[in-house]
C-alpha cells in the first residue's frame, strides 16, 4: 500500500514506518473554504486516484500543538469540492473527530471527543452517497455522518496533515487500506 500514494499536493516532510507513514505539517497550512471569505488550499495531501465505489480506512494519530492541528483522510475532486475526516486538536485542547464537507463552501462539523489523540477513520463511497465513520479499535465503527455529494467517478483519495495556526504538528497514519468493499448500513457502520 505504501507505493500507492505517490502523488502529492503541497508535500510536507513524510517518512515511511513499518505500518504506514509519519508526517510533519508545513506551518500555517489548511484546507478550508470559508463561506464568502477565503479559500485556503495549502495543507499537505498524499493520494492516489480511485474510480467507482471504495472504502479508505486507517489508524490516524495527531500530535498537535495548536488548535485545528490535524492528520486526516481525504477525498478530493477540486480545491472547492472535497471531503476531509480528521483527528483534530480542538480549541478546548481535546482531540475530536472532525468532518468537513466542501461543495464550494465548507461545512465543518466537530464530532465526538476522543479518549486519546488517535483513532481509526473511514470514508466510504457508494455512487454519490458518502459515509464517514470512526472507531477506537478498528472493529466497532461509530457513525459520523452520511450525505450526498456528486463528485466525478474518479477522485483523489488519500491522507494529509494541517497546522492552520502554528507549526510542528505531527501525524501518523498506519494500516491504510483502500478497497472496493462497501459499508452496508452507514448508520450502524456495518
Amino acid at each position: 500500500m505504501k507505493n500507492t500514494f505517490k502523488n502529492s499536493l503541497n508535500a510536507c516532510k513524510i517518512s515511511d514506518t513499518d505500518s504506514g507513514f509519519c508526517l510533519v505539517a508545513n506551518a500555517k497550512t489548511d484546507f478550508i473554504c470559508k463561506y464568502k471569505e477565503a479559500i485556503i488550499d495549502d495543507a499537505s495531501f498524499f493520494y492516489t486516484e480511485k474510480t467507482g465505489d471504495f472504502t479508505i480506512k486507517a489508524e490516524v494519530e495527531t500530535k498537535g500543538n495548536f488548535s485545528y492541528d490535524a492528520a486526516f483522510l481525504m477525498v478530493r475532486e477540486t480545491e472547492t469540492r472535497w471531503i476531509k475526516l480528521a483527528v483534530e486538536l480542538g480549541v478546548d485542547t481535546m482531540y475530536n473527530v472532525v468532518s468537513v464537507i466542501t461543495d464550494n463552501w465548507s461545512d465543518d462539523a466537530n464530532g465526538e471527543l476522543l479518549p486519546s489523540n488517535k483513532c481509526w477513520l473511514r470514508i466510504t463511497r457508494k455512487g454519490d452517497f458518502w459515509g464517514l465513520h470512526y472507531s477506537v479499535n478498528g472493529q466497532q465503527w461509530r457513525f459520523v455522518r452520511c450525505f450526498g455529494l456528486d463528485l466525478s467517478s474518479t477522485v483523489k483519495v488519500g491522507f494529509g496533515i494541517q497546522a492552520p495556526l502554528g507549526d510542528k504538528c505531527e501525524g501518523k497514519l498506519d494500516f491504510i487500506t483502500i478497497s472496493n468493499e462497501s459499508v452496508k448500513n452507514f448508520r450502524d457502520g456495518n
